[in-house]
C-alpha cells in the first residue's frame, strides 16, 4: 500500500474500531484521540511493511498497542479513569420508551461489567466481542499466544457473566500475569 489515497481510505474504513480500542486502552477521551492519531501517523509512515496476508484492522490495532505502550513508557503513569460515550439505541426497532430505557440500562449494566474486568481480560473480550477479531488476529495484535488468547476470554467471559448476574466474584489475584 504506497498511494495515499489507499491509506486514507483504509484509515477511514477502521476509525471507529481504532478509536474504540484507544478508548479501552486510555480510558480517556482526549487521550484516545492523541493515541488515534499518532497510530494512524505510524501506521502512515510504515505502511509499505502491511504484509497483504494480514487482516489490516489487526495491524493497525497492533500499532496502537504498542503506540499505547510507548505513551504509557514515556509518562511513567497509568492511564486514567473516564466515562464511556453514551452508544446510540437501534432505531431501525420501533421501541417504547420504556423498553428503551431497559435496552440503556442494560447497555450501561453491560458497559460497568467491561470496566471492572483486569485489564488483560477486558482487552481481551473487547477484541474478541466488540470489535469482532479473530483469535488468530488478537494474539497478533497482543503479542501472546492463541491460548493464552483463549484463556483470557474465556476467564474474561465467565467473570463478565458473573458480575452481569449479580454474583460479585473475587477478582483473581493474579490475572496481571496471564
Amino acid at each position: 500500500m504506497d498511494a495515499p489515497a489507499d491509506f486514507r481510505e483504509l484509515a477511514l474504513k477502521y476509525t471507529d474500531s481504532l478509536y474504540n480500542y484507544a478508548r479501552i486502552l486510555t480510558r480517556s477521551e482526549t487521550e484516545a484521540e492523541d493515541l488515534l492519531q499518532e497510530t494512524l501517523l505510524r501506521a502512515y509512515r510504515g505502511r509499505s511493511s502491511l504484509d497483504p496476508e494480514l487482516n489490516p484492522k489487526a495491524w493497525l490495532l497492533k500499532i496502537m498497542k504498542h503506540s499505547h505502550i510507548d505513551r504509557c513508557r514515556r509518562k511513567l503513569a497509568r492511564p486514567i479513569e473516564a466515562e464511556l460515550p453514551e452508544e446510540a439505541t437501534d432505531s431501525s426497532l420501533p421501541l417504547n420508551p420504556e423498553e428503551i430505557l431497559l435496552r440503556r440500562l442494560a447497555i450501561e449494566d453491560v458497559r460497568n461489567a467491561i470496566r471492572r474486568l483486569p485489564s488483560v481480560w477486558r482487552e481481551a473480550v473487547e477484541l474478541r466481542d466488540i470489535e469482532g477479531l479473530s483469535y488468530q488476529e488478537i494474539a497478533h495484535v497482543i503479542d501472546k499466544p492463541i491460548g493464552t488468547v483463549m484463556s483470557r476470554l474465556y476467564r474474561g467471559r465467565n467473570l463478565l457473566r458473573s458480575f452481569l448476574q449479580g454474583h460479585h466474584a473475587i477478582e483473581p489475584r493474579r490475572a496481571r500475569d496471564l
